[in-house]
């Protein structure tokens, strides 16, 4: 048959989900008896201290089995994630949690939480990074917590300032070339300070795990959550003193992540209780406790400054950005080094200057999310491309096309880039916008806009991953995987990997994934890392099952292995005299007068494994510099076409095409999916999603009433949405494939800023692009018109 790499198959899991026989995490609820129930007691400021915390008239209530607080014994809570840090004595944001109640009923539950009293003192909250960093702020983090390098300056105002916030937590800088002479020699130069808002993901599925206590001292888990050997079990190994042959994790079907299930912080808290109580106990976040109390994404602020020649070369880039990390103390994780790592590999930069830094607030903790910072990073540097290109009266797309990086260059790290498809992308998207045509106004106060961007993104070369593949005795075929299926069709992916090398369709191959007890190791699905590192995993899997096949099958017939070929449940022979024979018939039955100790017996598959581990990285010199920092680098390319109306600010985006280098896709269906789901997501990120504080420092729209989820009313109609791909492969990648998909958000955002100033002749210089900001943007610019 021919291959199936790629074709566009059918998803393997779409028939359980469309018709509701697939169980996701939540619905396990309905699978235990006597199923306990865990809520937490949440802090309604955002810095208090806690004079006093009285849980005796909820330890009376009777259905109430325990109250875990801060002062447990025997916990150190430095090693929990963060958001699952139960506060002790001081508050850090408004949703931290207190204290678990855990009961019968969840009715039982909420009522002990009421019953809870508390008195705080508030405390000053800094809720920004302006006001972290401002003349003698106020400190989130406790001096002890300190992790930021001596000597580093966080330049709020000028560079010559040595004055360092207590609250930056973190730093990273590159440098290379000479910035400053490359900048007095400029023809051209542009610059701008960026902003973008704090959001949260949101899955259709909320955060939610069970917890059952078993027999033997030991603990099974069933969860929503990412990375049932590497993250989930690893953490409670760690964290909770347990022997691994005592703790399961089982995935069943995910219902979403973005990033934010990556974190175990529910995860860690349901095994804590499940272990005090010795009994089988659930904790399900509520959609406002996924706003207060799960990880969010980390803003950034970014001073841009970038010189160019009169033809549109880029010579300088002198960068500066502050990821704002929440609450997130003892931090040894953020310092701007992630943020800034998608900007490095896009463009030709000889001269860099790059300092980056984190800061905390006393804002939810931050996490992973979709992009890991880049969308935020790269925001200011394609919004002042775009500007360049316009200063200098070139297109957008020209200007891009002259310092876009080439496959073989070096990027200003030193790393050699040995995959990008991205002027391909970037020509596909422009030439279906025309976005170097001027649209036809022909919507009254709706004015139209024509923009296009870039984005790129590095991936992180963390974890191996680990496949089995079970050739058995009937011919039917048989894949073990521990990569999280968040959605994306990574098991539909895995499973074609499988029918390509065995040559069969992909209806054949059965996928056991996500089950600490059965499934191998694999560390998560991050970075768009799966397709990736679980696929080579799976194709060298699949290699050693086939060698060990036609090793048995070569020695039943006493040929060479080389003389055997495999396609399905026929295995072809050489020099033979058969030259077909079914491959099930070898399979000898169990029986007293045959031998048992070898050669292929009915019942036991052929297995084989695979293991996949990209090469480490090599550690920056004192200036940032090195040959390998990451591992590879995803890109992708937006064109968008929107409408403002002049009147009240509003922005419509009316067509877009979005254009992703995969390296060579397996499963393009997969791909255009993602494609449509990132520009989809984009628009949300870019126009409506923010947090907005109340006076005591809470998110006051937690809830999917006012957090503006886009609906179907914000979205271009179907066939104005252009999934493209333009691939170039990746050496190492399975059949030259990457991933992709969470660079597919980047470049919208300022393809949409882009559009908008062409548009009505206003620069936004953050996001989300609110009517209100977009509005107050015309209205400036109105009167200074007039004022003229």
């Amino acid at each position: 048959m021919e291959g199936l790499i790629g074709k566009g198959e059918k998803r393997i899991d779409g028939y359980d989900k469309v018709t509701g026989k697939g169980l996701f995490a939540s619905d396990y609820v309905n699978q235990f008896p006597n199923l306990a129930h865990i809520k937490a007691y949440r802090s309604p400021y955002a810095h208090a201290k806690i004079r006093s915390f009285d849980v005796s008239k909820a330890e009376a209530l009777e259905g109430v089995i325990c109250i875990l607080t801060g002062y447990e014994p025997g916990l150190d809570w430095d090693q929990f994630p963060k958001t699952s840090v139960i506060a002790k004595d001081e508050t850090l944001w408004a949703g931290q949690i207190i204290a678990l109640v855990c009961a019968d009923t969840l009715e039982i539950a909420e009522k002990a939480i009421e019953l809870i009293e508390a008195d705080f003192e508030k405390l000053p909250a800094v809720l920004s990074y302006n006001e972290a960093i401002k003349p003698n702020p106020v400190s989130v983090v406790d001096p002890d917590y300190e992790t930021r390098p001596l000597g580093f300056t966080d330049r709020p105002g000028d560079r010559a300032s040595n004055r360092v916030s207590p609250n930056v937590v973190g730093a990273f800088k590159l440098h290379a070339g000479d910035v400053d002479n490359a900048m007095a020699k400029a023809e051209t130069i542009v610059e701008g300070e960026f902003w973008t808002g704090k959001k949260t993901a949101s899955p259709l599925e909320c955060a939610n795990a069970i917890c059952r206590y078993d027999s033997d001292g030991g603990i099974t888990m069933w969860s929503n959550g990412a990375g049932v050997h590497g993250v989930i079990k690893q953490g409670i190994c760690r964290i909770l003193h347990m022997e691994e042959s005592k703790v399961r994790i089982i995935q069943p079907y995910m219902g979403g992540s973005f990033g934010s299930r990556l974190n175990p912080y529910i995860e860690m808290l349901t095994a804590l209780i499940c272990l005090k109580t010795k009994k089988t106990v659930s904790f399900q976040y509520t959609r406002e406790e996924l706003f207060i109390g799960a990880p969010s994404n980390w803003p950034c602020m970014t001073k841009v400054k970038l010189g160019a020649t009169k033809e549109g070369t880029i010579i300088a880039n002198d960068y500066y950005l502050a990821e704002e990390i929440g609450a997130c103390l003892n931090n040894t994780f953020f310092s701007g080094r992630l943020s800034s790592s998608g900007a490095i590999p896009v463009y030709r930069f000889p001269n860099l200057r790059m300092d980056t830094c984190a800061v905390a607030t006393n804002t939810v903790p931050a996490a992973e999310y979709r992009g890991l910072g880049c969308p935020e990073a790269e925001f200011g540097i394609e919004c002042l491309v775009n500007q360049l290109a316009d200063e200098l009266g070139m297109s957008p797309v020209e200007v891009r096309m002259k310092n876009i990086i080439d496959k073989g260059e070096r990027d200003a790290h030193g790393e050699l880039i040995t995959s990008i498809g991205l002027k391909a992308c970037l020509q596909s998207v422009a030439d279906v916008i025309k976005v170097e045509e001027e649209p036809k106004q022909d919507m009254g106060v709706w004015k139209k806009g024509r923009g296009c961007a870039v984005g790129g993104k590095q991936n992180t070369p963390l974890g191996r991953s680990e496949a089995e593949v079970w050739y058995n005795s009937d011919g039917s075929l048989q894949l073990f995987i521990s990569c999280d299926e968040n959605g994306m069709g990574a098991t539909t992916t895995m499973a074609q990997i499988v029918a390509n090398e065995f040559q069969v369709p992909i209806t054949e191959v059965r996928v056991t994934k996500g089950d600490t007890a059965i499934t191998p190791y694999d560390n998560y699905s991050a970075s768009s890392r799966t397709t990736y590192n679980t696929g080579n995993a799976v194709k060298f899997a699949c290699e050693d099952a086939i060698s060990k096949l036609k090793e048995e099958i070569a020695r039943v017939y006493g040929l060479h292995p080389s003389k055997v070929e495999l396609k399905g449940k026929k295995a072809f022979l050489s020099g033979s005299h058969l030259q077909e024979v079914d491959i099930p018939s070898l399979f000898n039955p169990t029986s007293m007068f045959t031998q048992g100790n070898w050669g292929l017996q009915k019942g036991s598959p052929v297995k084989g494994r695979g293991i996949f581990c990209p090469a480490p990285i090599h550690q920056w010199n004192d200036k940032g510099l090195s040959d390998r920092v990451w591992n590879w680098f995803q890109y992708s390319a937006a064109a968008v076409e929107v409408a403002v109306n002049e009147e009240t600010g509003q922005v419509k985006v009316l067509k877009v095409a979005s254009s992703a280098d995969t390296g060579n896709p397996i499963n393009p269906k997969l791909v255009e999916s993602q494609i449509e789901g990132g520009v989809h997501m984009a628009i949300g990120f870019y126009l409506n999603e923010e947090h907005l504080f109340d006076e005591n420092g809470k998110i006051a729209n937690a809830n999917f009433s006012d957090y503006r989820l886009p609906t179907i009313l914000d979205m271009p109609m179907n066939e104005d949405v252009y999934p493209l791909i333009n691939p170039d492969p990746l050496p190492d990648g399975p059949y030259g494939a990457k991933g992709m998909a969470e660079s597919i958000v980047i470049p919208v955002g300022p393809a949409i800023a882009h559009g908008i100033y062409k548009a009505v002749g206003v620069r936004v210089n953050g996001y989300p692009m609110t009517a209100e900001r977009v509005l107050a943007l015309i209205k400036e610019k109105k009167a200074k018109e007039a004022a003229k």
